[in-house]
């Protein structure tokens, strides 16, 4: 049996600075998004205990730093 109906879209990442942070290895990390330089800093700080990965900045659904610089965000 198909399913009928409109296909789903992929969610479009607001534009701001972008971190994953992780308690372990083990664990899952979570994506945080910032609007300034100066908050992912701050947010870095905060969490210097943990795993904290730098993702990149995002503007117009495009990556403008990071691993994926130049890449779409879908």
């Amino acid at each position: 049996m198909n399913k009928k109906g409109r296909l789903s879209t992929k969610k479009k990442l607001k534009n701001g600075y972008y971190m994953s942070i992780s308690n372990s290895i083990s664990s899952k990390p979570v994506r945080i998004m910032r609007d300034t330089f100066e908050e992912m800093k701050l947010v870095e700080d905060k969490f210097r205990n943990r795993d904290f990965k730098y993702l990149g900045l995002v503007k117009d659904n495009i990556w403008l730093d990071g691993e994926k610089k130049g890449k779409t965000t879908n």
